[in-house]
């Protein structure tokens, strides 16, 4: 009986270490994981031509990823061809005023994109307001000297136009870019056989942070 009694001790010995050894080696239960952050479904560039959706990628970073950029308004030239001296002699070419934006340069070939608002005076001595995007390319590539080439496109307010009613309008871009900081220029083609419609010349700086 004594044996027994023993036998049974050392059993009951054996299966509570075993148990003990099991719980301390059994993996705890693992956290949940983490939602994988949101993908900017909202604009599907990989589906476009190639260089539609480079464009598509650059519109897209520059709202999400671009840094701060600071604009300058100083200049607006009016062809003397095409108008009249009393009709000069009205215009204010002192463009001044300024602006805000986001944007940068992207890493693969240099180019340009970016986001932006400005209020500058006109011709007329009123305030112009405008905001848009821009693209602009440069030769060489990713050179702190270069020129370069582009567009923008823009919502703008004017007096003498609609009434101050907000319009759409795209426009061609030329820049001169040395480091950080450019000279851009615009131009507005004449768009009827009169006088006194134009063509005019608008330049502004950009200094991107």
């Amino acid at each position: 009986m004594k044996m027994k009694s023993k036998f049974g001790h050392a059993a009951i010995v054996l299966l509570l270490a075993a148990g003990s050894a099991t719980a301390q080696t059994a993996p705890a239960p693992s956290a949940p994981l983490a939602e994988p952050p949101k993908e900017r479904k909202w604009l599907d560039c990989d589906r476009m031509l190639q260089w539609f959706g480079a464009q598509c990628r650059g519109f897209r970073n520059a709202w999400y990823d671009g840094k701060p950029t600071a604009y300058l308004t100083g200049y607006t030239y009016h062809d003397r061809n095409t108008y009249t001296d009393e009709k000069l002699d009205e215009f204010n070419e002192a463009a001044w005023g300024g602006g805000f934006g986001w944007g940068g340069y992207e890493p693969t070939k240099g180019d340009h994109f970016g986001w932006y608002a400005m209020i500058f005076r006109d011709s007329h001595f009123k305030y112009t307001k405008m905001a848009g995007y821009g693209w602009v390319t440069y030769w060489p590539e990713r050179s702190d000297v270069a020129v370069g080439l582009g567009y923008t496109v823009f919502v703008m307010s004017r007096s003498d136009i609609a009434n101050n009613v907000p319009f759409p309008a795209i426009l061609p871009l030329a820049s001169v870019k040395l480091g950080r900081a450019e000279v851009l220029g615009t131009f507005i083609p004449k768009l009827n056989a009169g006088v006194n419609h134009g063509n005019v010349a608008f330049f502004f700086g950009r200094y991107q942070f």
